[in-house]
């Protein structure tokens, strides 16, 4: 369920629309604000987005949900407003070892929180973040990193073992994402019991962080692939605090560069160009597999951008990486990825056809059985295939890439079958369109 940040507040809190407008309303006077009108519908378009609550409004808002008046200013609307709910740690938590435990820990609940449309860190916000992130990484890359040692040495072996076992899924899979996702957020689990209560009161190790970041990376990238976006961004910013906390470069380097990627799905170019920029600070020779994705993602914010030389130079640096020191299984992951961003790209300069050529032979390529199993972001390639094809106007094609997304998955997981009848319903009126969008509401049928 999709959620604005005010109205995942006043749920929390018991409180009706017009419950809410009057204590608002009554904090606002009690502060000595001045009065205002306690009407439900101006609580109604604060939650829709229509309307953003004036200044004082909003400090009224944040005495009540205990959040400092400072933070208001600091972060703005909506984003401080998650000072209130579980996301606080991901916001104010220091930048150490006992901060990245405690945004680590924030993270096991994620499947039941509830989506939001908006992003939990943007613009002058996201900056601070990622500034810490790299001071607290050059401080744990000079420091003597600790690691494990005794007992915790073959549980910590297992679970390295364990976990790439889990990123071989990435390349290709038949399983379930959500499946995928339970064994992930499983093995996450483990790892950060064992950072916020190690056993014997051990000194928790530079390893431990490091395998707490690898799997919320999985966890964000099996996450956006099953169109949880949400629980994708939550994940990769814990993960960015680890590896920072780890003093591990190409992982933190990794964190950035799958952050970059939340903020292009979001419309926001300009913040993932500033993650792109620090990704390569942290890491100015990330391994080959950041590296695709480093360029993949700069051509995707460049196209947004309109910059048209600069984006096609991004995509020829991602197609020389997709080779270098890849197994077959990943090289082929990495080609579908480049092609993939090829196509976006086009669609993002306003080239539909050009899209369209790019996106039909990988279309069939994708769908149709090979050697190797298909990638877990295959049914969310298929997506933008569907939104190319519908704008330009070709709705059989678009339905026929759906179906294939449906034969592909056999049930798609519901944040990207939202996602699917999201593209699909401006033209629900057809009847093709309304045959898939029943098929995506029961994959039966």
């Amino acid at each position: 369920m999709t959620l604005h940040p005010p109205a995942q507040l006043r749920a929390a809190a018991g409180l009706s629309h017009p419950a809410y407008a009057r204590l608002v309303a009554e904090t606002h006077a009690a502060l000595g604000l001045g009065d205002m009108a306690a009407r439900r519908e101006k609580v109604s378009r604060w939650e829709s987005g229509r309307t953003i609550p004036g200044h004082s409004a909003q400090l009224a808002m944040a005495h009540i949900h205990h959040v400092p008046a400072t933070e208001v200013c600091r972060l703005g609307w909506p984003h401080w407003l998650y000072l209130a709910s579980r996301d606080a740690g991901l916001l104010s938590a220091p930048h150490t070892g006992e901060g990245a435990a405690l945004v680590l820990d924030s993270t096991l609940h994620l499947a039941d929180a509830p989506r939001s449309p908006s992003l939990l860190l943007e613009g002058r916000a996201l900056a601070e973040q990622v500034r810490g992130a790299l001071v607290r990484l050059a401080e744990a890359a000079e420091a003597a990193v600790l690691d494990a040692a005794g007992p915790l040495t073959e549980r910590l072996d297992w679970a390295q073992a364990r976990i790439e076992a889990l990123e071989e899924h990435e390349n290709g899979t038949l399983l379930p994402l959500d499946a995928l996702y339970t064994a992930a957020l499983s093995e996450h689990r483990h790892l950060v019991t064992l950072i916020t209560t190690p056993p014997g009161g051990l000194p928790v190790s530079g390893l431990l962080y490091r395998l707490a970041a690898r799997t919320s990376m999985l966890c964000a990238w099996l996450s956006s692939a099953a169109g949880e976006e949400t629980r994708a961004e939550r994940h990769v910013l814990a993960a960015l605090r680890a590896a920072a906390a780890s003093g591990s470069r190409p992982l933190t380097s990794a964190a950035l560069t799958r952050l970059a990627l939340r903020h292009l799905l979001a419309g926001s170019p300009s913040d993932a160009l500033m993650l792109l920029r620090a990704a390569r600070a942290a890491d100015p020779r990330p391994e080959p597999g950041t590296d695709v994705q480093f360029h993949g993602h700069r051509a995707l914010a460049l196209a947004h951008l309109a910059d048209r030389a600069a984006s096609r130079q991004a995509l020829d640096y991602a197609s020389r990486a997709v080779t270098r020191g890849a197994t077959t299984a990943e090289m082929a992951a990495r080609h579908h990825a480049v092609a993939v961003n090829r196509a976006l790209v086009s669609l993002h300069l306003g080239r539909l056809k050009t899209a369209r050529r790019q996106f039909g032979p990988l279309t069939e390529h994708l769908t149709t059985p090979q050697s190797c199993p298909p990638s877990p972001y295959t049914a969310q390639w298929l997506r933008y295939a569907v939104e190319t094809h519908l704008a330009l106007g070709e709705v059989d094609v678009a339905v026929h890439a759906t179906h294939r997304a449906l034969d592909l998955a056999g049930a798609l997981p519901e944040g990207l079958a939202l996602q699917f009848r999201q593209v699909l319903g401006s033209r629900q009126h057809e009847p093709l369109v309304r045959q898939a969008l029943d098929r995506l509401r029961d994959p039966r049928e």
